[in-house]
């Protein structure tokens, strides 16, 4: 179900994420930056399994914080203990975010395991903060385990993938929030369109 939802919901602003590729591209040909003829495929690809993330984890669009407000952040709404022992939901957290692991360095070639820490943990953050305004409890042991999995996932690009140019932009140092960026237009574009929009479209239908 969650997979036929992310999907409609990557339809419903997909013109709004082809704009935001052409204007990618374009500055990428501004700055002399070279990428391979996948670049526009993977990041296309790359909007998509953010959406799917961002519809699996339950991420509040602003439908939620409109319709909830701040009297979502109850006492509960966090946990900050360390889980005793390994669950199957941490083990899906640590899945979850392999994929996008092996995307990112994928798409640019300047993105290393540093970078890619980053980005899982900031938008693992994101997420674990949007819950706040759904009633979905937010946890720093998901936000570790996500973590976790962007590591996994720069091994397996490492060990597979590493040779793969095709769809790498040559960024270099020239713009190093260039994965970090694309992912928080995701995100914007989720809270503010996506999910919005879908709520909407759902309510209207049943």
């Amino acid at each position: 179900f969650h997979g036929l939802e992310s999907l409609l919901q990557y339809a419903v602003v997909c013109p709004i994420f082809l704009l935001l590729e052409w204007l990618l591209c374009r500055l990428y040909r501004r700055q002399g930056i070279a990428y391979g003829k996948g670049f526009v495929i993977g990041w296309q690809m790359l909007m998509v399994l953010l959406t799917a993330m961002f519809c699996f984890t339950g991420t509040a669009g602003v439908e939620d914080v409109l319709r909830f407000g701040t009297s979502l952040l109850a006492e509960d709404g966090i946990c900050a203990t360390v889980a005793d022992h390994l669950t199957a939901e941490m083990l899906l957290n640590v899945l979850l975010f392999v994929p996008l692991g092996i995307l990112l360095p994928l798409l640019w070639n300047n993105h290393g395991l540093l970078q890619n820490i980053i980005s899982g943990f900031l938008l693992s953050m994101l997420i674990e903060c949007s819950q706040l305004f759904n009633y979905r409890s937010s946890d720093i042991n998901d936000l570790l385990m996500n973590t976790l999995g962007m590591c996994l996932g720069y091994g397996i690009f490492l060990l597979f993938f590493h040779r793969t140019e095709v769809c790498q932009a040559q960024t270099a140092d020239k713009l190093t929030l260039a994965a970090m960026g694309s992912i928080g237009l995701a995100f914007v574009c989720y809270v503010l369109l996506a999910s919005p929009l879908w709520t909407w479209l759902v309510m209207r239908l049943y």
